[in-house]
């Protein structure tokens, strides 16, 4: 009884914080039309951090962190960790994401797509900004988290030091 109680416990706690532990493939193409396959990119030995947005206003602190995070890296290991921006429906049309990215997040934004291929549900319930880091070539999820303030850079910088290590071991 007292397996039953601990073994479904587990099974509660885990779908409670969001047990997506693999990433979720897809093949889209971003805003300038170029394809990207998710885990061709993570196999290569690249870190992939996602933000889905609105976009809108509440969402332009935490991604901004994200965005600012994952480009702290562009010196110490250069082209590896991508920082994608994508619109949460795929109903933003690619100059407005675009602007908005650039107005609100940075000037050099990896990617940015607006593109039902790529689900914010795959990685648990929606939230506004929802972050995601990814790599290794297990394709394994890092951090997920939705935000509802300014982000945890601590968080992510661990996520994707983490992701790093894990596309080095492999490679």
């Amino acid at each position: 009884m007292k397996t039953a109680i601990l073994s479904v416990g587990f099974f509660l706690l885990a779908n409670i914080i969001g047990a997506q532990t693999t990433a979720t493939d897809y093949t889209a193409n971003d805003c300038s039309e170029t394809s990207h396959n998710l885990f061709s990119e993570l196999d290569a030995g690249k870190v992939v951090v996602i933000a889905w947005v609105m976009p809108c206003g509440s969402c332009t602190g935490p991604t901004k962190t994200a965005y600012n995070v994952a480009k702290s890296y562009e010196s110490s290991n250069p082209g590896r960790v991508l920082f994608y921006l994508v619109d949460d429906e795929a109903n933003t049309n690619c100059t407005s994401l675009n602007s908005w990215g650039k107005t609100n997040v940075g000037a050099d934004i990896s990617a940015t797509f607006s593109s039902s291929s790529i689900k914010m549900t795959d990685y648990g319930s929606p939230g506004m900004p929802k972050i995601v880091v990814l790599g290794g070539s297990s394709h394994t999820v890092f951090f997920n988290e939705n935000f509802s303030d300014a982000g945890n850079s601590a968080a992510i910088q661990n996520a994707i030091n983490q992701a790093l290590a894990a596309a080095r071991e492999a490679g």
